[in-house]
């Protein structure tokens, strides 16, 4: 293809397409675009993690003319079914994180040029993905994160930087693009030692090579050193007349350390870094304590609504109670009252003249009774 031949963008190509379907968000075409330019016209080899309905992949076949290998990861059994036309796609089913699949992964191609994860958007699956598929990016490679927004989401296992996200993890590895000026030589600390305990991962600062890192909405971009080389001082023209310093100082090296005056800087850095990682590891064990007394803290309101509504329905039953007794007490009293009234009639029957008057055939009534028993 001609120098002055227009390429295709990614977004053209995309809307282009009629075949297996994909989706992205409407962001990411340019940011593709500027940071996929270098590969376009190469013999890249490219792995997607989480390929869902296929279309991505027939994609990335259009967008890169001159890659040799395209390889697909799903988890989705469903995935197996899909069938393309380009012989330089394949897609392997299984849990990309498990050894089994990444080995067969390994196995067909050993190394990328991109990696992009696209799988499960789990802040622990990025995070375990990077550490098990970073070493296998080419030198000047890209490793790509889509849909970071869910580091922000709970149900995805997200949350704060300080309880470990995967932005929080991306973020920091900007670190490690500099740690040549905080690191010092000294090898005794891992900056990620809070993520590679958390996540279970072999993940060390020290290991990682790393030129570049770029962030745009949802989508993080990690691009691989071609060798670590001293970041070196180039000076050009000869004329210093504000800081003719300047000029005099070594390119680099711990010549030019010396020349600066440096030296106490890159260790306070370096102690600096180390106590990040120990302040991080005493955040997260509070983070753990705070989370323990919210949890007995919640057991403790749910009791309370237990016994709220215990107390209710008791106090349903007393007022209950209270009602049948009142109820009760005003039959007592009827019923005193009546007996009261029924005592005054026989009183009065005993007084009257009649009573008196009937009493000798009371009395003899009673003898006969005697007598007849």
């Amino acid at each position: 293809m001609g120098e002055n031949m227009k390429l295709p963008t990614l977004q053209e190509i995309f809307d282009a397409h009629d075949g297996l379907g994909s989706d992205k968000w409407a962001t990411y075409f340019a940011t593709y675009d500027s940071h996929f330019a270098r590969y376009r016209q190469q013999p890249i080899t490219l792995l997607e993690i989480g390929v869902q309905n296929g279309g991505s992949l027939e994609i990335w076949g259009k967008y890169f003319k001159s890659a040799t290998r395209i390889l697909g990861c799903d988890i989705d059994d469903r995935c197996s079914e899909l069938t393309f036309q380009d012989d330089r796609i394949a897609v392997f089913i299984g849990d990309a994180n498990s050894v089994e699949t990444r080995e067969a992964i390994l196995a067909d191609t050993a190394t990328f040029d991109i990696i992009v994860d696209d799988g499960s958007h789990m802040v622990s699956d990025v995070i375990q993905s990077f550490a098990l598929y970073f070493p296998s990016i080419k030198p000047g490679g890209a490793y790509v994160v889509e849909d970071l927004h869910t580091s922000y989401w709970e149900d995805f296992g997200g949350s704060s930087d300080l309880e470990l996200s995967s932005m929080g993890f991306f973020k920091l590895l900007a670190d490690v693009v500099n740690k040549e000026f905080w690191r010092n030589s000294r090898t005794d600390f891992n900056l990620l030692k809070s993520y590679a305990e958390r996540y279970s991962i072999a993940l060390s600062d020290v290991d990682l090579d790393i030129d570049e890192i770029a962030f745009a909405n949802s989508i993080c971009i990690v691009r691989k050193g071609v060798g670590r080389k001293e970041n070196r001082r180039h000076i050009a023209g000869h004329i210093f007349k504000v800081n003719g310093g300047a000029a005099a100082f070594r390119s680099g090296g711990p010549e030019l350390v010396a020349d600066l005056h440096i030296a106490d800087r890159l260790t306070g850095a370096t102690e600096k870094q180390e106590q990040f990682v120990n302040v991080t590891a005493s955040a997260l064990d509070n983070i753990g304590e705070i989370e323990r007394l919210r949890s007995e803290v919640s057991d403790g309101r749910r009791e309370m609504e237990k016994l709220h509504a215990s107390l209710k329905s008791s106090n349903a039953e007393l007022r209950s109670a209270g009602e049948a007794l009142k109820l009760s007490n005003s039959e007592l009293k009827s019923a005193s009252e009546a007996l009261q009234k029924l005592q005054g009639e026989i009183a009065a029957l005993r007084n009257s003249t009649s009573w008196k008057i009937t009493a000798p055939i009371r009395r003899a009534l009673t003898a006969i009774r005697r007598r007849s028993t």
